[in-house]
């Protein structure tokens, strides 16, 4: 059995993959979902240096977006911890993503 760690960052790059797939098809709608969602976190007084980085990346450097996704690299994996596309992958699927990866 994997480390609670790596099992926990496995399945969120599986997700995230996902989310990088959705942007590759509707990038508009990928970023609008995340900006929202930063949005309504801030607006519950919810806030972090990470949330204005993505704010940053989805406004003035979508282009990026696929690397922090999908990328390897301790910033990508750091920013995955604080996504601002939690509720975009659906339940079933996320369900399934959870299960599958143990």
């Amino acid at each position: 059995m994997k480390p609670d760690h790596q099992l926990h960052e496995t399945r969120s790059l599986r997700m995230h993959r996902m989310v990088a797939e959705r942007y590759r098809e509707t990038p508009e709608a990928v970023i609008q979902f995340g900006l929202e969602n930063l949005k309504k976190w801030q607006l519950q007084g919810v806030d972090c240096e990470d949330f204005r980085m993505w704010e940053g990346i989805l406004r003035d450097r979508p282009q990026v977006l696929p690397a922090m996704l999908c990328g390897s690299g301790e910033e990508a994996v750091r920013m995955r911890q604080s996504s601002p596309f939690a509720g975009l992958i659906p339940e079933d699927i996320r369900r399934q993503i959870l299960a599958s990866v143990s």
